[in-house]
């Protein structure tokens, strides 16, 4: 993604396609873009149409690169709906590589007793995907969310969704008093 582009930009940019629920832009301790970010999509009509319309879409100066966010092959879960992963390229021309679109289930409500974690005393600038991204050595994550209070800031503390009650436990006796980034988590089963 062209580092000035922000959620609000990328959500406008992906309504084209379709109905879209979410849009992040990863950022990095200094508030500034990784350069890549993920779109929530409401169906997995409206996701193939993402992909087949902005992938290798020149946008500021970068070509997106847009595919299917990746999740664990053996995940079984109801409740369909689709992730789309974004990350800027420096290429001219846009790309002519084929996307092979696999649709991934993810649990958007219903969540089992056990398997969904608070998270608290998060640093400021953890997003989801770095929330995720830490939790993941625990087992297998279904969704990881940081809380954002009305000026699109983090509040602190989020909720880490996992595949099944053990890999919940499991990340509970790993991460709760871990220190992350000067900061003591604080992990228990979310109520």
């Amino acid at each position: 993604l062209p580092y000035r582009v922000r959620w609000q930009d990328l959500k406008d940019l992906f309504r084209k396609a379709g109905t879209v629920l979410r849009a992040d832009v990863s950022l990095g301790p200094d508030n500034r873009s990784r350069g890549y970010g993920t779109v929530l999509l409401a169906t997995t009509e409206d996701a193939a149409r993402a992909i087949e319309m902005f992938n290798g879409f020149p946008w500021q100066t970068r070509t997106l690169e847009v595919r299917a966010d990746r999740l664990p092959p053996d995940l079984d879960l109801s409740n369909p709906m689709n992730v789309i992963h974004l990350s800027g390229i420096s290429v001219s021309p846009p790309l002519n590589n084929p996307v092979n679109l696999i649709s991934h289930g993810l649990v958007s409500n219903g969540m089992g007793p056990g398997r969904n974690l608070f998270v608290g005393n998060l640093p400021f600038h953890c997003q989801w995907q770095d929330l995720k991204d830490l939790f993941r050595s625990a087992g297998q994550i279904v969704r990881a969310d940081v809380a954002l209070g009305p000026d699109g800031r983090s509040r602190g503390f989020g909720t880490v969704l996992f595949a099944n009650d053990a890999d919940a436990a499991t990340a509970v006796t790993m991460f709760n008093g871990y220190e992350y980034n000067g900061r003591v988590l604080k992990v228990h089963h979310d109520k």
